[in-house]
């Protein structure tokens, strides 16, 4: 801590600097996938990692090769009389997917409705772009549902195609966690547009769950997505008692996943249900 008097000699000031005496340059040259000497980045309160009692693997090693992309870049071209969905940031919500706040549409085949990027059920949905003081932007992640029908997205969402046997539900809850969570908004880099690469995501730690806890993942994920469809529904149909009542049903049961598989993860249960 370094103390210093003001001009008038009327106001002291405290600065205080912090040093991490557990890295050495030679890592943080190293650091991959890419070197990092901001400050930010190396802040301890990152390091939830360190917590995790299951083995860990790079998120790359559940992802089809070739199987990030996102929307097309530039202009958007909106139609009343589009036949593809098009979603951006602000249609993305916790419980998944919301029409009501943005409802925007592209023409089919048109350069916002490229074939790489139109979606497919089971496709992992992440945000992948924030602004300074905007940090629930970026790292926002869905399920696309098998109801999708015809969608594309903006440049500002990754879509993620998973390898065989990889749960699309079990993976997007850790992202959603505190693991996840640290782990994306520490890579996220950036002044005017804070943004997370492909190579970041692919870099990103994620324990390997045995197929019996994805898949008590995937249902009790299945679960809140009937009541977050039902207030879908109800907020169609102008209900708004019955759109609050389940989509505050929604919000509690992803909250209580979530708690669940991160006490998982941290080895204070065994599972989630």
């Amino acid at each position: 801590m370094r103390q210093s008097l003001n001009a008038s000699k009327t106001v002291y000031y405290n600065d205080f600097v912090m040093v991490r005496v557990d890295k050495t340059l030679k890592e943080m040259m190293e650091e991959k996938p890419s070197s990092r000497w901001d400050v930010e980045y190396w802040h301890p309160r990152w390091e939830s990692l360190s917590e995790v009692a299951l083995p860990l693997t790079n998120f790359s090693q559940f992802i089809q090769d070739d199987g990030i992309t996102y929307g097309q870049v530039g202009e958007r071209v909106f139609s009343k009389k589009g036949k593809i969905q098009y979603l951006q940031v602000i249609n993305l919500k916790p419980t998944g997917i919301v029409l009501s706040v943005r409802d925007d549409r592209v023409e089919e085949n048109s350069r916002n409705d490229p074939e790489r990027s139109r979606l497919k059920p089971g496709q992992i949905l992440l945000t992948r772009t924030s602004f300074p003081g905007m940090d629930t932007l970026i790292g926002r992640c869905v399920v696309v549902p098998d109801t999708i029908g015809k969608a594309n997205v903006s440049e500002d969402i990754d879509v993620i195609s998973l390898k065989e046997g990889i749960s699309p539900e079990a993976i997007c809850i850790f992202i959603k966690s505190e693991f996840g969570q640290n782990q994306i908004h520490r890579k996220k880099k950036g002044v005017k547009s804070v943004k997370i690469n492909f190579d970041e995501i692919r870099s990103i730690k994620i324990p390997i769950f045995s197929k019996a806890f994805q898949s008590h993942i995937e249902t009790e994920y299945k679960k809140m997505a009937v009541c977050h469809d039902k207030a879908m529904e109800a907020k169609a149909e102008g209900n708004e008692a019955k759109y609050k009542k389940n989509i505050e049903t929604a919000e509690a049961m992803l909250k209580d996943l979530i708690a669940k598989t991160e006490a998982v993860i941290r080895g204070e249960r065994e599972d989630v249900v």
